[in-house]
């Protein structure tokens, strides 16, 4: 089965349809192993130029490779089957505060291998894009869902009057908060993971989730419902949630129907419905607007 998933991983990077980046977090998580990796890679070689990609990457990030399998280990993309949403969300918080501590980068985009130019040129794409989507302006407030080590603060604080983010792990604050100092209009707070509640009714024009809401998904459908009505409270009206990367594992149709479906019952127009934007992650896109 691992060689299967090897071989499928692989064949996709060869045809172009995921970035050697993408390839190689991919084989690392099917595998669990760097040396596993490697060899599928060099095994399969002759597929030409971005399967040697893969493997130069793999060669040149072998130590955050290894640090990266070790995240896999504590299965960040697992809870148990049993869990209640307050302990799934718990789990979250405890696994966050684990992986920080051995990779900032790779805590929020195992893609990056750790490597914080990969991870820069990533957020380069995801700004890039918001500009596209025109949901970038001086004069509004925005809000980052889950906002990790803060990179999209440091990325978006010059294009926006001010960005709120929000984690439910107080290392991930830190770690934020240190390359955030002095930035004044970038503010950064720990979060129960369970609602909005710490922010007003009607105060930001921009509500943003970079890869958050596969772990509200997670920790089921009531969670994940629960955060599209409370963007839908926090937004002005003709406020933008954009949703990048919905979940993990779920197909375009599926992720596209439950996304519209939680967005009528909350007064949110889908504007964008699932595109896939990015060179450097696999993620789909969702924008959606307060009506």
């Amino acid at each position: 089965m691992i060689d299967e998933a090897c071989t499928a991983i692989l064949a996709r990077c060869a045809r172009a349809e995921i970035s050697p980046e993408i390839a190689a977090m991919e084989l690392l998580i099917a595998t669990r192993s760097l040396a596993e990796s490697i060899a599928a890679a060099r095994a399969r070689d002759a597929l030409g130029a971005q399967i040697h990609a893969v493997i130069r990457l793999l060669d040149d990030h072998a130590a955050d490779a290894a640090t990266l399998t070790a995240l896999l280990d504590g299965d960040l993309h697992a809870p148990p089957r049993d869990a209640s949403i307050g302990e799934r969300v718990a789990l979250c918080k405890h696994l966050f505060d684990e992986a920080v501590t051995r990779s900032e980068e790779a805590s929020v985009a195992l893609y990056s291998l750790g490597d914080p130019v990969i991870l820069e040129a990533a957020t380069r794409e995801i700004v890039a894009q918001l500009d596209r989507f025109g949901v970038l302006d001086p004069g509004r407030a925005a809000l980052d869902l889950g906002c990790g080590i803060g990179r999209m603060e440091v990325a978006l604080a010059p294009r926006l009057r001010v960005i709120e983010g929000v984690d439910v792990s107080p290392r991930m604050i830190a770690a934020a908060r240190r390359r955030c100092a002095g930035i004044p209009n970038a503010r950064l707070s720990i979060s129960s993971g369970l609602d909005l509640a710490d922010f007003a009714d009607e105060s930001f024009g921009l509500v943003l989730a970079v890869d958050s809401f596969p772990y509200l998904v997670q920790a089921g459908e009531a969670l994940a419902r629960a955060h599209f009505r409370e963007a839908a409270r926090v937004l002005d009206r003709g406020g933008d949630l954009v949703i990048l990367s919905y979940s993990y594992g779920r197909g375009a149709a599926e992720e596209s129907a439950e996304v519209r479906a939680f967005a009528d019952a909350s007064d949110l127009a889908v504007v964008i419905d699932g595109e896939a934007p990015f060179t450097l992650w696999n993620a789909r896109a969702f924008v959606l607007k307060k009506v």
